[in-house]
């Protein structure tokens, strides 16, 4: 295994709650030789105020972090940033982040003596941001349903903007540059969410609102054929029955009858690759703007649904090969165990004739997400708990991981985002077949979801 690159994933909260050295020596003896880290420090929220962590993520009550926030696995949270923003930067938008003063009792220089220590240790220092995350979109700015609706902002994780929206695409970069003046000097900056996603069924469909439409015709596509195309499958979604389930199956199965469906409704290819081309679009923009604000040497890092859901977010990683530094296909399995519940509940509640293990078996089968559950309900599926195994079949990493290898094919390394909220002996087994796959390191998303033991399964296994 020597040889393989492993960063962490933490925060200035880890160092807030258990002290520097206790944290830096703790992913030093994983072998680590990377951080991704924040510029913010945070305190316990008054009642009633304030963010619940770990996020909900939809629905996910039961999860909880493996490491206690002052004595607390789950609490609510203030959060302040420690470097004022740059207006200057946002004058082509008019969203801009916001600012708090920190209080009083708030240590900000955490951040700083952090990335100090791990200076000191020899090892590299990434920055994150979520940059279409945009502080109060306006209506007109949002993702947009075939439909004409907006997605439900409880049932969002990410809430991004339209990436078509030249305000919201504005912002992106601004947010990024932004980050990355504040932070450096750093090796890189990681963006998350830079894409469509596809946690519900719905957001397949996302976004087909006027300002898509708009840049599909600017991009040379036929808008019109789009629009109709994609209306199309999302009107027979409302409007199934067993045997059209039965047929959606087989056209999985089946790549002459896949071949079929998008001759005859080539408007669906066409969305997929629209979505490619604005996502690739906007990581170049970023790219151009870091280079010509002097920061060429600072390495582009690209999160991503793994597939089969990356095409239809927008995450094409062979193209996005050409402008990123690495690819971080993201292996959250918490998020697979509840989606067939998520996908299956949307589908029933557009078709409630249908019965709800047909439902489950297709949802299953057509997006990869097997399990051992011969007789599902809907109960089954959820945002595990603590100590309960995720369902999803372990083979699904190291087939997604390939999958990614292969799009990429030697262009630029490829690193998965290994999420640690899972029971060890689960976590051994996820990190045994990631260390096996053609990949060129790993990243561990995030020190808070590793307990001790955890963390020595992973120095055992990966160094």
């Amino acid at each position: 295994m020597a040889g393989k690159f492993l960063g962490m994933v933490m925060t200035p909260l880890d160092v807030q709650v258990e002290g520097l050295d206790a944290v830096m020596d703790r992913i030093a003896a994983t072998g680590a030789t990377a951080i991704s880290t924040g510029r913010g420090v945070s305190r316990e929220a008054a009642r009633g105020s304030g963010h619940r962590v770990p996020p909900l993520d939809i629905d996910g009550h039961d999860r909880v972090f493996d490491r206690p926030v002052w004595g607390k696995r789950e609490l609510m949270l203030e959060s302040f940033a420690i470097d004022r923003p740059a207006m200057t930067l946002y004058e082509a938008t008019p969203y801009q982040p916001g600012w708090r003063d920190l209080p009083a009792g708030v240590d900000a220089e955490v951040p700083d003596r952090l990335v100090e220590d791990a200076r000191r240790r020899g090892w590299e220092v990434y920055v994150s941001a979520s940059p279409l995350s945009v502080p109060g979109l306006a209506d007109g700015d949002q993702m947009r349903w075939p439909d004409g609706s907006a997605p439900d902002p409880a049932r969002r994780v990410a809430r991004q903007g339209c990436p078509s929206a030249p305000d919201v695409r504005a912002y992106a970069v601004a947010r990024v540059l932004d980050t990355v003046r504040a932070s450096a000097p750093v090796n890189g900056v990681c963006l998350d969410w830079v894409e469509y996603t596809t946690y519900l069924l719905e957001d397949h469909f996302a976004c087909i609102g006027p300002h898509s439409l708009r840049h599909a015709e600017e991009l040379g596509y036929d808008a019109g054929r789009m629009a109709r195309d994609v209306t199309a499958l999302w009107d027979w979604l409302h409007r199934l029955d067993g045997a059209a389930l039965e047929r959606a199956i087989a056209v999985r199965d089946s790549p002459s009858r896949l071949v079929d469906l998008l001759v005859t409704h080539p408007g669906w290819l066409d969305f997929l690759s629209f979505k490619r081309d604005v996502v690739c679009g906007l990581y170049a923009d970023i790219r151009t703007a870091l280079d010509e604000d002097g920061h060429a040497d600072v390495r582009l890092i690209a999160n991503g649904w793994a597939p089969p859901f990356n095409r239809s977010s927008g995450m094409d990683y062979g193209a996005l090969a050409a402008t990123v530094q690495v690819v971080r296909p993201k292996m959250y399995t918490f998020h697979w165990s509840a989606m067939p519940r998520w996908y299956g509940e949307t589908l029933l509640n557009w078709n409630p004739g249908l019965g709800e293990r047909a439902v489950l078996d297709a949802v299953k089968r057509c997006f990869d997400l097997r399990d051992d559950n011969g007789a599902p309900t809907l109960a089954d599926y959820h945002i595990p708990g603590p100590d309960e195994d995720h369902p999803v079949h372990a083979r699904t990493f190291r087939d997604r991981v390939q999958e990614v290898v292969g799009q990429v094919d030697g262009r630029c390394p490829v690193m998965p985002l290994a999420h640690g909220y899972r029971p060890a002996e689960q976590w051994k087994r996820k990190l045994a077949i990631l260390r096996d796959c053609d990949i060129d390191g790993l990243w561990v998303q995030r020190y808070c979801y590793l307990s001790d033991e955890k963390l020595g399964i992973l120095g055992d296994i990966w160094r």
